[in-house]
């Protein structure tokens, strides 16, 4: 470990660039307190770690709540339903990742609105055709049912695109968690 030390030393004192060699040096003094690198990248990936476990279900409430000028209740109940309608597409072991890297998920699930099976007759015609059509479609019977999630709320169905949307930027730092969403989502934007 002292010739690596040694040589790292002597390397970046050869370097022309004095002041990126004194970082450089402060930086492997610091690190060159640890036994191993294994260490090290044990101590890096802590760092991952703990930047994933700073996402959290009542941060993106929040932000959804303020963005959209929605109520707390409708963006619990909103975000609850497509995070729903994502774990209905995803399997058991990528949900579980998915729960992991957003602390609350579970919880925040139950906060779907309930749907009353009579709601479609109510409705507008597209949606009632939406309704008929969906009786022959999981698909669309699982978009449908989303739709009704986010009327039974008071929000207008234009709105889940505004949430995904919302979701999407939320997560933009941590590509993992927003793939395994992504693939829950499916082609959910494109079919609204």
């Amino acid at each position: 470990m002292k010739i690596l030390s040694v040589l790292l030393i002597s390397a970046l004192a050869l370097s022309g660039n004095a002041i990126a060699a004194d970082d450089t040096l402060n930086k492997l003094q610091g690190l060159l307190g640890s036994s191993s690198t294994s260490q090290l990248s044990e101590a890096e990936g802590s760092d991952t770690n703990e930047d994933k476990q700073s996402f959290d279900v009542a941060s993106l409430v929040s932000m959804v709540s303020d963005n959209l000028g929605v109520s707390e209740a409708q963006s619990e109940g909103g975000l609850a339903s497509i995070f729903d309608y994502a774990k209905d597409n995803l399997s058991d072991t990528n949900y579980s990742e998915l729960a992991q890297s957003v602390p609350g998920l579970d919880s925040l699930l139950e906060n779907v609105p309930a749907i009353s099976s009579d709601s479609s007759s109510d409705s507008s015609s597209m949606s009632g055709l939406l309704s008929k059509a969906s009786e022959y479609s999981s698909s669309l019977s699982a978009m449908n049912e989303l739709k009704q999630q986010f009327e039974a709320l008071g929000l207008d169905t234009d709105m889940i695109t505004s949430f995904i949307t919302q979701i999407n930027s939320y997560f933009s730092d941590d590509e993992d968690t927003l793939s395994l969403l992504q693939s829950g989502l499916g082609n959910l934007v494109t079919a609204l």
